[in-house]
């Protein structure tokens, strides 16, 4: 274990690395799956089904046959009509008075009920009973007097409304629905019955809108931005993975101290062990990090991870830990090239970069034919494609995850193979100089 400390305290002793790649880049992909996180709440908040309510018109009715029977229970019945659709306002009965109320927007509609009105409509209903199976030519029903305001059109719709009354209250009368049928068309109780007959059918004889929209319980949008938070990991991994791994191998391929490892007792392959946990160890602590600091995003938001279902949330982060391993398989493979410093910063930028942007994470959207080509080349657009699946879909639909999540780990396989094998022809060439250099047969 003294080899898998010490290459520890060579991580600890680049700690620079960590902080500016893995702590500093993190920071900078939270805020930006931060802000997709509080747009999707905004949208799930907003798609809730019932939300919508049609502007409701300001009415004000004027009865002025409230001396009357029938004209008294003819303004009470197209209020409770009104108040239905259209919010009922007090207006003085003075000249003044009304017409500032339809100039200051106080009321959009005004309706007045002028005196006799009850009775001449009375005897337009009994004209047309009585003509109508003669098929004479019958009174016209009169008219109330209206008045709608020119700043709004609401006084203009509310006004059909008060003309469905009257003909649903006239219809209701010339079919009998007063009381029980009765025909005695002088009772005030008829009038009533009518009257609320024309109230409670109102729902049925109006247009109504239809809203499609998703259900409030729709978590659509949440788990899209859950997604794109997730695949924004790519980018730190990759960049803080690389550049850590290849500078802790690298400590330890250059030829002297490789030669002295190989001086020791201790057999290579345990040796090559303990450097190889110490390299998982960091992939593990990254993954572990960028996991609490989704979560803390998530909580940060309004967002609950059981919300977005557990099973869909642990394979996320089982996928990004796939995905972290494979960063950490891509430093050991740089490092056995034997790189600078300089060039092994460059390579995890680069490459991170080309990662992040090929991914599909940074987009939101489909990339252009030449971006996907490449993205496919790197485990960069396969970890997103398994993010994206593992959220659209059920967990239980292993294909549509399971693919791309397998290809991540076989990048991993694959970048791992290639460092051993650049690792052991780097290692036989160092011995065949070493035994050439030692020769006799080769001094002066």
């Amino acid at each position: 274990m003294n080899t898998c400390k010490t290459a520890l305290r060579v991580i600890w002793a680049h700690k620079f690395y960590l902080l500016l790649y893995l702590v500093g880049m993190s920071l900078v992909m939270i805020v930006i799956g931060s802000t997709n996180m509080q747009a999707a709440v905004r949208a799930n908040a907003s798609s809730s089904v019932g939300r919508f309510e049609p502007a409701r018109a300001k009415v004000a009715v004027i009865n002025r046959d409230c001396g009357d029977q029938v004209g008294c229970e003819l303004g009470r019945g197209l209020e409770q009509y009104l108040s239905k659709s259209a919010q009922l306002v007090t207006v003085e009965d003075r000249p003044q008075a009304l017409q500032d109320a339809n100039v200051s927007g106080k009321s959009d509609l005004t309706i007045i009920i002028p005196a006799g009105y009850g009775q001449r409509f009375l005897e337009a209903l009994e004209d047309t009973a009585a003509q109508a199976p003669s098929g004479g030519k019958t009174l016209g029903f009169p008219k109330v007097e209206t008045a709608a305001s020119y700043n709004s059109s609401r006084g203009s719709l509310a006004q059909l409304q008060v003309d469905s009354y009257f003909d649903a209250l006239r219809s209701a009368l010339l079919a009998g629905r007063g009381q029980n049928g009765s025909m005695e068309l002088h009772s005030s109780a008829v009038f009533n019955g009518a009257a609320a007959y024309a109230v409670a059918h109102y729902a049925d004889k109006q247009p109504h809108v239809g809203i499609h929209a998703s259900p409030k319980g729709d978590n659509r949008a949440l788990s899209e931005g859950f997604a794109t938070t997730v695949g924004l990991a790519a980018f730190p991994l990759m960049t803080a993975l690389t550049v850590s791994v290849a500078t802790l191998f690298a400590a330890f391929s250059s030829p002297d101290r490789r030669r002295r490892l190989l001086a020791s007792p201790m057999r290579s392959s345990s040796l090559n062990g303990q450097e190889l946990t110490a390299a998982l160890i960091l992939a593990g602590i990254s993954w572990a990090y960028y996991v609490a600091l989704v979560a803390f995003s998530m909580a940060a938001s309004g967002v609950s991870l059981t919300s977005l279902g557990w099973g869909r949330v642990l394979l996320s982060f089982f996928a990004m830990l796939i995905f972290a391993v494979s960063a950490a398989s891509f430093g050991f493979m740089l490092a056995q090239f034997n790189p600078s410093s300089s060039l092994i910063n460059s390579v995890g930028v680069i490459f991170g970069l080309v990662v992040m942007f090929t991914s599909g994470s940074s987009t939101g959207g489909s990339l252009p034919p030449v971006m996907q080509t490449i993205g496919k080349l790197t485990p960069g657009w396969w970890y997103n494609t398994a993010v994206q699946s593992i959220v659209d879909t059920s967990a239980a639909d292993l294909a549509s995850w399971g693919l791309p999540l397998t290809v991540v780990a076989l990048f991993a396989l694959a970048y791992s193979c290639v460092g051993l094998m650049v690792s052991r022809l780097t290692r036989t060439r160092a011995t065949l100089v070493a035994l050439a250099g030692s020769d006799p047969s080769m001094i002066g």
